[in-house]
């Protein structure tokens, strides 16, 4: 019962349209994004209910039309706080003990924070809103782990402008919110970010989301951009960006175990979720993914793929792209080494020119699971082996085959074969 509702719900978000004439030219297709009102946020306490240690307590109040306040305590006297109009920057010695934590609220329309030191601290957005027209709003240098509380019933936004001036020397800048150090969000508030120049969210290290509600309302280039492990555990991503929505740059992982996400991209060979290592979808993920630019992915990694549960829907508008050397196929899904699917709900619909379903370099093992696809080219292209022992297929290709390679199959069911 708690699967058909399930697939209910589902069917809800990602209703679409399509010709019922397989020869017609498709056109874009389009579905009404799933609610993301919050509802499967889990409560947090409000900063009074924290009952924060007032000597490890800076607070930093923004006000647009003179200096930001600062309430630093007696005890924080090792830490250096410096003002330049509303900006602030904070300085923790890197040989400190003490975990710090830094309050935000307030408004500047011409402002920042930098911080300083090669330490663990906390930061709580407690209603703040920063824009900085000549770089982030936020950027955390020389950092360990940054712990990002979201406090309960709080808006809170971010936003850069159009270019990046006096970046110091040998510092990066790299969107919106930067860290070099690891950025796990929690809380369940709601920040907002916009990033008019770069990434409205860089992370040199890790990220990480367990609760709260991020917003990247526009990205110049990537919504999210980690180094190292992107791992979503819960709460609402909502992205849209001309680069990638989340990506991971180096050979690491994207873990997304629970939580909902909505990507939309536009740009040419920009993806919704991309990693130079592996990609897993597990447990309860609920995924909606948009693509309409030229050579585009849904999903795309360049080690195996794991779909292992959840609910994912791809709709990959964008045609092959045939103004490049490297002539890049769309797909709402391309694995550069093996995909497994051991449960959960795909649909995916490519109805871009030459667009692919599923576009896998080795091969395809399926066990269980439900997987819908509508595409334009190939319904499956795999270059290796459809393995399936269990689990059911509905594959359609308007042009193509439905699957292109060879099938291994002891179970479960395949329409469209």
């Amino acid at each position: 019962m708690y699967k058909l509702l399930l697939l209910l719900v589902f069917w809800v978000f990602v209703s679409c349209s399509s010709s019922d004439d397989p020869s017609e030219e498709p056109g874009n297709v389009s579905w009404t994004p799933f609610d993301n009102s919050g509802e499967q946020l889990t409560p947090s306490p409000s900063l009074e209910e924290l009952e924060l240690n007032p000597a490890n307590v800076i607070k930093i109040t923004y006000n647009s039309v003179s200096t930001p306040e600062i309430d630093k305590p007696a005890t924080a006297s090792e830490v250096q706080i410096d003002t330049d109009g509303q900006n602030v920057v904070v300085r923790i010695p890197d040989a400190t003990i003490v975990e710090y934590n830094l309050v935000l609220k307030g408004t500047t329309g011409n402002g920042s924070l930098k911080i300083y030191g090669d330490v663990k601290k906390n930061l709580y957005l407690n209603g703040v809103s920063i824009t900085n027209n000549n770089g982030p709003a936020i950027n955390i240098q020389k950092s360990k782990k940054v712990n990002v509380h979201l406090i309960n019933g709080t808006n809170n936004f971010l936003s850069d402008g159009p270019a990046y001036s006096n970046i110091p020397a040998g510092e990066d800048a790299k969107g919106t919110f930067f860290s070099e150090g690891e950025l796990n969000f929690t809380g369940s508030g709601t920040l907002e970010v916009r990033g008019k120049a770069k990434h409205a969210i860089a992370v040199d290290n890790d990220f990480g989301i367990d609760n709260g509600k991020i917003i990247v309302s526009e990205a110049k280039s990537d919504g999210i951009h980690a180094n190292d492990e992107i791992k979503v555990k819960g709460g609402f991503l909502k992205i849209t960006s001309v680069g990638d929505a989340i990506q991971n740059e180096i050979a690491n992982s994207i873990e997304i175990i629970g939580g909902k996400i909505a990507a939309t991209t536009t740009g040419v060979k920009s993806h919704g979720i991309t990693s130079e290592g592996t990609i897993s979808i597990n447990d309860n993920a609920i995924i909606q993914i948009s693509v309409s630019g030229n050579g585009s992915k849904g999903i795309k990694s360049t080690g195996y793929t794991k779909i292992l549960g959840g609910t994912t829907a791809i709709l990959a508008n964008g045609a092959q792209d045939n103004n490049n050397a490297d002539t890049s196929t769309a797909a709402g899904i391309k694995v550069d080494d093996n995909l497994y699917i051991d449960g959960g709900n795909l649909t995916i619909k490519s109805p871009g020119s030459k667009a692919k379903g599923i576009n896998v370099s080795v091969d395809i093992e399926m066990t269980k699971g439900i997987v819908d696809i509508e595409a334009d080219d190939d319904g499956i292209k795999v270059h290796g082996t459809l393995k399936m022992s269990g689990g059911s297929i509905s594959v359609a290709s308007r042009k193509s085959d439905n699957i292109d390679g060879t099938i291994q199959k002891t179970g479960g069911t395949i329409n469209g074969n």
